[in-house]
């Protein structure tokens, strides 16, 4: 016994095991490398290590997020919904109890230690970084590849509507991102240069758009010659789908009432 912490053996090494300091093969334990981290230290110590292992692991799994953790006011520390341990978890649980890492409530909850909260804050912001820079990414793939297959769509729209020109209608956006649009046509057959400059910009749902600074500008320098195109992703399969088509988008959209500008966010310098 250690800490009122009574040992069965089995679940020790199951425990430790599920720590990574230790393998279980043909009923032979055999100690891993981190079993080093142990070497040597008190009793106080070694639970210390075992309980910030724990920390790590838990939180990796996902055990804890934005739903089953939050900042108790009245009593000053954070606090995990008993619900956030599955059953196939109550050991840890129990474990990080009697080590005193975490603290039964009244109203059910778990409160963390204050000699653990900064390790509990630590593995949650790191969690939420890496989960937020993969939601991100796969968000943005979705939408470049969406953004991408409209720009397509778009371009095909153009060529069959000026035949003669088909093989000069060009989609830039992959080569000169800072065009400010991404498809270069004509607005008659008649036309001997560029003349119809079209920003692409595909929506799933109530027709919405963000606009760039740079999009912006060139919308408004270039005027009538500017065309921005709102492509439905959802019906560009329709054969009698026509996408809308706004001239001089910049004019239109900032005297149109019919249009709700929402400011996203604001540069602040101080001068």
């Amino acid at each position: 016994m250690e800490k009122n912490i009574k040992i069965n053996c089995g679940g020790a090494v199951a425990f430790f095991q599920y720590l990574g300091f230790a393998e279980w093969e043909d009923d032979i334990v055999i100690p891993t490398g981190k079993i080093e981290q142990l070497m040597g230290k008190e009793s106080n110590e070694v639970i210390n290590v075992l309980v910030k292992e724990c920390i790590v692991l838990l939180t990796e799994e996902g055990l804890f997020d934005i739903d089953s953790t939050a900042f108790d006011p009245e009593k000053g520390h954070l606090s995990i919904k008993r619900s956030a341990f599955p059953l196939a978890y109550a050991a840890i649980r129990n474990f990080l109890t009697v080590a005193g890492a975490l603290e039964k409530e009244s109203n059910g909850e778990i409160g963390i230690a204050e000699q653990y909260e900064q390790d509990f804050s630590a593995q949650l912001r790191n969690r939420k970084d890496k989960f937020t820079l993969e939601q991100l990414m796969q968000r943005q793939a979705e939408q470049n590849k969406r953004g991408l297959e409209a720009e397509e769509y778009v371009l095909e729209l153009e060529r069959k509507r000026l035949p003669g020109k088909a093989y000069k209608i060009k989609r830039i956006s992959d080569f000169d991102v800072s065009a400010g649009y991404d498809i270069v046509s004509y607005n008659g057959q008649d036309s001997v240069i560029y003349d119809r400059f079209i920003e692409v910009k595909c929506f799933v749902g109530k027709p919405h758009f963000y606009w760039s600074e740079n999009e912006c500008d060139v919308a408004r320098i270039k005027g009538e010659k500017y065309v921005l195109c709102l492509v439905d992703y959802l019906r560009m399969s329709e054969e009698d789908y026509v996408p809308e088509y706004i001239v001089n988008p910049y004019e239109c959209i900032f005297t149109d009432d019919t249009w709700l500008v929402n400011t996203a966010s604001y540069k602040i310098q101080k001068i």
